[in-house]
């Protein structure tokens, strides 16, 4: 939902998506499940409003909930103004590293934020996520 624009019963988001909604000054995007795929693929992406916002990113790598398959190896890559700034390595797979990985960042206003993921696996019954929560100050 854009900045702005007030919540109604009619607008409310309560759901997975690829966009960045505003709820007062606070900020969510939730990716929902995917699965694992070799290609690149767009778990979040949007435009922030005319305000910084200061949040958490969460990515989780693709695992099965059948534990003794396991996941896959992913890579996060977060894009800022065209930019990409950094790369988060996960691991469903092995589990010798973490499964979720944390960022915080700072976006400043009217930014577009493009977060993608690419795994080692084309398991369509492994799934990954990605959240990002915020403030906007």
């Amino acid at each position: 939902m854009p900045e702005g624009i007030p919540y109604a019963s009619t607008n409310v988001v309560a759901g997975a998506g690829l966009d960045l909604n505003y709820v007062d000054d606070r900020v969510f995007a939730y990716s929902g499940l995917k699965a694992a795929t070799t290609a690149l693929k767009t778990y979040l992406s949007f435009q922030t409003g005319s305000r910084t916002i200061v949040g958490t990113l969460q990515t989780n790598a693709p695992v099965d909930d059948d534990t003794s398959t396991g996941g896959t190896v992913s890579a996060t890559e977060i894009t800022l103004n065209g930019v990409k700034v950094a790369i988060l390595k996960t691991d469903g797979k092995d589990e010798d590293m973490n499964s979720s990985e944390r960022m915080e960042l700072v976006l400043p206003p009217y930014s577009t934020v493009f977060i993608t993921m690419i795994d080692d696996g084309n398991e369509a019954d492994r799934y990954g996520s990605m959240s990002f929560t915020g403030k906007v100050l």
